[in-house]
């Protein structure tokens, strides 16, 4: 395959199913890049987790020493500086990883697209390296159901959370492909395969 593979972006609100989306592009054939997971496996590191204990104190650790995320979240979405502050830890590395991990796809060449999972697509400079934008659209009701089930938030969580990223509309606004994520598993899967089909697929 000579052809560089497209490198797609997801974007979407707070559960809004960006991460659904995602396996799907993969199932279709795209490399899946999940910074979440990423991030979570920096958090083991120790000269990582040194710095973030350095930076927001000890009471962030379980007991067995580890980085608690549930207590950091709690710390890091009071304000901008305390996000700011651990962005400035974890994303420079999340990104060249990131990059590495595109320069190796693409000398393989087995793949003909990438799919970048990443929470802050839009506030980092993960958006520049991508080709195409997907924005999941999902109704606040739908994902206030899902944080409360999902990730057992309390009421008020989601909306303090949403406060720090970019607004929906802006970020609506930035994407090349918008898919209704309201409905079935089925119906969301259908217009994933539109966009394969599309924009992947014609591309090749």
């Amino acid at each position: 395959m000579n052809s560089k593979p497209k490198i797609i972006g997801i974007t979407g609100g707070i559960s809004s199913g960006k991460s659904t989306v995602a396996r799907m592009l993969a199932s279709l054939g795209a490399e899946l890049i999940d910074a979440d997971e990423m991030c979570h496996k920096l958090l083991l590191k120790k000269e990582l987790k040194d710095k973030i204990i350095e930076r927001f104190g000890n009471t962030i650790q379980d007991s067995y020493g580890r980085i608690d995320r549930s207590r950091l979240a709690k710390i890091v979405f009071q304000d901008n500086a305390s996000l700011d502050a651990l962005c400035s830890i974890l994303h420079p590395i999340v990104i060249e990883q990131i990059k590495s991990k595109i320069d190796e796809i693409r000398e393989k060449g087995r793949r003909n697209a990438v799919v970048i999972d990443a929470a802050l697509l839009e506030e980092s400079v993960l958006s520049l390296m991508c080709d195409f934008i997907v924005f999941v659209n999902t109704s606040k009701d739908h994902r206030l159901k899902r944080s409360q089930i999902s990730r057992h938030w309390a009421e008020g969580e989601l909306e303090k959370r949403e406060r720090f990223q970019m607004a929906l509309e802006d970020k609506k606004k930035k994407a090349e492909y918008i898919i209704d994520n309201n409905f079935t598993e089925d119906n969301t899967f259908r217009q994933v395969k539109e966009f394969w089909q599309l924009f992947i697929t014609r591309q090749i």
